[in-house]
């Protein structure tokens, strides 16, 4: 079975199925997320970091995924560990399972079906998708070694990308875009606007400009002290912008 048709096949599991398969495929982590004496002290409020187990398997192209986060919000983030005071269980090992990109997407859309988009929906949104598009559909390809080794791992053909963001997006009751040249032609648009957008706010700043240089060029010896003042403000700040 090729890696798309693989993708395919994951994503008509059930979470649990899924996640027996990848433990399968990679086997189990060796270390917890956390270490579990920093972890105790992080939540009695004695330091402000919680030291990580030997849990990185970035040299392989595979993240790390807390099997719990169908039960609890980013368990891998010390701000939510403390707001929400979850129980050290949750970084155990054996609650650990690693995936690529793509199944890592794929675990957050079946834990968006399950709970009712409760967990996982938000994950995958605002940070998993945009990756997956700016990798394979945008053809960015990351600088940073770790990333590359991610994009390596779990590379698809722009088509193949394409079409599994397409299945994720139906796999939510949700739409996406029909066409490889729909997205792109939204892409161009998003840039167009974004160009609009630079031009129209450097053009309010030349106004801007001009406008306090006319009123500088009004000043005289009876002008007031809040007029100097203001005035001579805005040209140092804008001279001290222009000039670094």
């Amino acid at each position: 079975m090729n890696r798309y048709k693989e993708y395919l096949d994951l994503l008509s599991k059930t979470y649990e199925e899924a996640v027996e398969f990848l433990l399968q495929k990679y086997g189990p982590a060796l270390d917890d997320y956390y270490r579990e004496k920093s972890y105790q002290r992080f939540m009695n409020g004695e330091i402000k970091n919680i030291s990580k187990g030997k849990i990185s398997r970035t040299n392989e192209g595979l993240y790390c995924h807390h099997i719990d986060e169908i039960k609890w919000l980013k368990v891998s983030d010390k701000n939510f560990v403390m707001r929400f005071n979850i129980p050290f269980e949750h970084q155990r090992k054996d609650r650990l399972v690693y995936c690529d990109l793509i199944e890592h997407s794929i675990l957050h859309i079946l834990i968006t079906m399950e709970t009712s988009y409760e967990f996982g929906y938000q994950g995958y949104k605002v940070y998993l998708r945009p990756i997956i598009e700016d990798w394979y559909l945008n053809k960015i390809i990351p600088r940073p070694k770790w990333m590359q080794n991610c994009y390596n791992k779990s590379f698809l053909e722009v088509q193949e990308a394409f079409n599994i963001l397409k299945a994720m997006q139906s796999k939510l009751g949700k739409s996406y875009y029909n066409t490889l040249l729909d997205y792109y032609e939204k892409i161009k648009k998003k840039e167009e606007e974004r160009i609009r957008w630079i031009k129209a706010l450097e053009q309010n700043r030349l106004n801007d400009r001009y406008k306090w240089i006319t009123r500088a060029k009004q000043l005289h010896s009876k002008s007031t002290r809040d007029d100097i003042v203001s005035i001579s403000y805005y040209i140092y700040k804008e001279y001290h912008d222009y000039c670094g």
